[in-house]
């Protein structure tokens, strides 16, 4: 049997966020052949300290979002689309030339960007296939959803309204039906039933879960002695009794877990997960498509918005993973300070999912209230300023992923002194992370009052994004563990 790559490689993206392009399938691989090479034809590698680069046998043009050697170099060969340069600062292991099965598994996978975080796993999932690797995803949703393209498959979820995550509305109570430990072991028997069914067809040969189903994933053993399983865990938040006892317990199967930061990687050492089974790797986003506003875009921004020239914006939305309405009302108590000082201008943003209509109750002067994503996306680009207190002090942030998207686009970050934050809030380089609210008040005023802070800081919170939250420079972290564990279990 050979690796097929089908039509759905052939995929037609818009160039400017996803730079896939359109073309013919690349060349077919050996099912097992240990040479299968990863770069389609047309590509030679070669490697020099720090710096990974290809080369082709036809000239291209350098892509225009091309940065300087912090920066991601990425350009475009008419003969051989699937061929990417990168170029990144310090040495980067160069990952063998195999091409890999690989089989995803997570809640709400979808063929679009939405307000979620398996946006991350989007961008995965296309940079994968256009890196010659095969890909099957299997999509956990209430609904389904058509795949546009790409290979992803609906697995039924079903919702169980026992203790539901408060922070969704009415409207979207299915969602705080998924989001609990009785749905989710609910649905391993679902998922398990789903994956053996497609890894006899699929041949996987990892089996990777974007999403942690609780302890019932025990029942995975079965599977993991034919293949590798590995397991993101971008967030760790002791919110409820026996959770530590719990984690591990979800953990059992699986070969390596993936903590998002090194603080929740320090978290397992000390809750004595082994260290050998642990690879922290940092998610991230198309740094390209995420990028400093222009000015007349930013002007552009502000007058749809209806805000005055030289307004002071602080954005603020929500509710991102760990946040609820106690980290929401921190927030409106950071805002409100603030604006005994000084008419600076507080938008709050909110999911479709999560908005209320009480909410409309903190609206006052400087203080607005939305939730329509158009709004949302204005607001981005004329945002000075993101705030997100994390009031709980047992999380561990991951970061969130709205947070390397803002700061790609130059807005620096005021949070609060949690564990984790520090991945993203580099202090005084990329934002701020406070111990009070008066504090935070003392930090926007600060940063309010001196431009020369303010562009330090929009400089640095691109630089930390570029450095630290590129999804090219995970795909390659990812496909280094993967290939090591595909060679091991051989």
């Amino acid at each position: 049997m050979s690796r097929t790559h089908s039509s759905r490689m052939s995929l037609s993206c818009e160039r400017s966020s996803n730079r896939i392009v359109s073309g013919p399938p690349l060349t077919r691989f050996s099912a097992r052949s240990p040479t299968a090479p990863r770069i389609a034809a047309g590509c030679y590698l070669w490697s020099t300290r720090g710096i990974t680069v290809s080369t082709r046998t036809e000239p291209v043009d350098p892509c225009e979002n091309a940065r300087a050697s912090a920066e991601i170099a990425r350009s475009r060969s008419p003969r051989s689309p699937a061929c990417t340069d990168f170029k990144y600062i310090g040495d980067v292991k160069r990952i063998g030339d195999l091409a890999l099965r690989i089989m995803i598994v997570g809640e709400r996978i979808l063929p679009f960007r939405h307000a979620g975080d398996k946006n991350f796993w989007l961008d995965m999932i296309r940079r994968l296939l256009q890196a010659g690797h095969e890909v099957e995803a299997l999509s956990v949703d209430i609904e389904a959803t058509p795949g546009d393209g790409l290979p992803i498959r609906h697995v039924p979820q079903i919702p169980i309204y026992f203790r539901p995550d408060a922070r969704f509305n009415a409207e979207h109570s299915q969602f705080g039906g998924v989001n609990n430990y009785v749905s989710k072991t609910t649905n391993v028997p679902i998922i398990l039933r789903e994956v053996r069914r497609r890894q006899r067809t699929f041949r996987a040969d990892v089996i990777h879960f974007a999403d942690n189903f609780g302890p019932a994933t025990v029942v995975l053993r079965a599977i993991s002695r034919k293949v590798p399983l590995t397991l993101s865990a971008p967030t760790y938040h002791r919110n409820r009794p026996l959770y530590d006892a719990m984690l591990l317990a979800s953990f059992s199967s699986f070969a390596v877990i993936v903590p998002f930061s090194e603080a929740y990687r320090r978290r397992l050492l000390e809750l004595g997960f082994p260290s050998g089974r642990i690879r922290r790797i940092r998610w991230g986003i198309d740094i390209s498509r995420f990028s400093p506003p222009t000015d007349d875009k930013r002007a552009a921004a502000r007058a749809s918005l209806g805000l005055e020239r030289g307004k002071f914006v602080v954005l603020w939305t929500g509710f991102t993973q760990q946040t609820n309405e106690t980290d929401l009302q921190e927030a409106i108590r950071i805002a409100t300070l603030t604006l005994e000082r000084r008419p600076l201008e507080f938008i709050f943003c909110f999911k479709p999912e999560h908005f209320k209509p009480q909410f409309r109750n903190f609206e006052r002067p400087g203080i607005r209230v939305v939730n329509a994503p158009e709004v949302f996306r204005s607001a981005c680009t004329a945002a000075d300023v993101f705030l997100c207190p994390i009031q709980d002090p047992r999380s561990i942030a991951a970061p969130p992923l709205v947070w390397p998207e803002l700061l790609a686009m130059g807005i620096p970050i005021l949070t609060t002194d949690t564990p984790g934050t520090d991945e993203a809030v580099v202090d005084g380089e990329s934002g701020f992370a406070v111990r009070s609210s008066e504090e935070a008040r003392g930090r926007l005023l600060e940063i309010e009052a001196d431009s020369a802070l303010q562009r330090r800081l929009r400089d640095g919170a691109r630089k930390i994004a570029v450095e630290r939250f590129s999804v090219d420079r995970a795909m390659d972290e990812y496909v280094d563990m993967w290939s090591a564990l595909v060679a091991q279990s051989r």
